[in-house]
């Protein structure tokens, strides 16, 4: 499935401004919502920077293909000083959704392990597009811009 997702993005990720993220790619191919997948491609990514080369001019980077589009919500929302709960209404997440995002909020290192606070070194995931998305959705498809 690893390979699958992958070879889905890259495809995905050749029209000038798509912004396919990993969470997208999930749905458009059927798949069930994966968050260990997405680590794992996260770490790929990471790991694989001219994967992403063409993106980055857009201020795209692993960060912003791999977390959903609720995730960056809920880290805008931390960003802004919110409570949690705040975060979690402002996200439209249900309480029993949230113990899986704040886990990926610290993972990708916007929120602090064990603490509602900004991790050290966060500021590096605000560049570029950053937390940012817009999504079009047109002939069936469904992807980010920048």
């Amino acid at each position: 499935m690893f390979d699958d997702v992958l070879a889905f993005l890259d495809e995905r990720w050749k029209k000038p401004l798509d912004i396919t993220t990993i969470d997208q790619a999930q749905t458009a191919m059927g798949l069930p919502h994966d968050d260990a997948l997405r680590w794992r491609l996260y770490d790929h990514l990471e790991s694989d920077p001219g994967r992403l080369a063409e993106k980055v001019r857009f201020g795209v980077s692993a960060p912003t293909v791999t977390l959903t589009n609720r995730e960056k919500l809920a880290g805008r929302a931390l960003l802004l000083g919110k409570g949690e709960d705040e975060a979690r209404d402002h996200a439209g997440l249900r309480p029993e959704e949230w113990g899986p995002v704040k886990q990926m909020l610290t993972r990708i290192g916007l929120l602090a392990p064990d603490a509602w606070q900004l991790a050290a070194g966060h500021e590096s995931l605000l560049d570029g597009v950053g937390l940012l998305f817009h999504t079009v959705r047109t002939g069936g498809e469904v992807f980010n811009v920048p």
